[in-house]
């Protein structure tokens, strides 16, 4: 078995050489994306080498292992999402780096379902790497399928305001922002009422991002 998972690497990294892209490469060694290879293969093509290969978790496993860009995206890709547990979601988001690498673990491998809701707060409380980003995110996709988080609500928007108002930085602002939206579309009147109570005692609320949040929904 190791034998074939090393035989796939060597293919899937000969194929990578193949498609190598070194503009790319470049663009994204100047947003500071500083693996120890980084090929330049755009996500289609990554996607496409990795439809050449049967989902297994062993490969995926040793391909997350190598620091190389593409190989950490084929192993999002050929990660059967059924076996991928939430201690092994948590163990890639802590050694992940960039939210390239979190947006495709939330968007492939995790669940859109309340059961997933408890992770996702203690993601969003935490300070640590990109666990913020993804719970957020992750949230945001479940609102958009209308899935009610029942008693967490409030302590979902209790940090999603706190987080928002405060210098988070803009990406992860974005993130909460979008999962604010997405939690306000799965009931307008109600969640907006819920926001709007929870903001009452925030200092200088009027001019918050929050407040002009929900200006676009009046």
């Amino acid at each position: 078995m190791e034998q074939d998972i090393h035989q796939q690497i060597l293919e899937i990294k000969k194929s990578l050489r193949l498609s190598m892209n070194g503009v790319v490469s470049a663009h994204y060694r100047k947003q500071g994306l500083d693996y120890k290879i980084n090929f330049g293969v755009e996500i289609p093509r990554i996607k496409g080498i990795a439809a050449n290969f049967d989902k297994n978790k062993e490969l995926a496993i040793a391909l997350w292992k190598e620091n190389i860009r593409e190989c950490k995206m084929l192993a999002i890709f050929l990660m059967p999402a059924d076996k991928f547990t939430i201690d092994e979601a948590e163990e890639w988001i802590a050694s992940a780096r960039f939210t390239e690498i979190a947006d495709n673990i939330v968007i492939n491998l995790l669940p859109k379902e309340a059961s997933v809701c408890g992770k996702a707060l203690e993601w969003i409380e935490s300070k640590e790497g990109l666990f913020p980003y993804c719970g957020y995110m992750l949230f945001a996709r479940i609102f958009r399928e209308g899935i009610s988080i029942g008693k967490e609500e409030q302590r979902y928007i209790d940090n999603a305001i706190a987080h928002l108002d405060c210098d988070s930085g803009k990406v992860l602002q974005g993130c909460i922002y979008t999962s604010l939206q997405r939690f306000i579309e799965c009931d307008e009147e109600a969640n907006i009422h819920k926001i709007r109570e929870a903001t009452k005692s925030t200092a200088d609320s009027k001019d918050s991002i929050v407040e002009r949040l929900l200006q676009q929904y009046e």
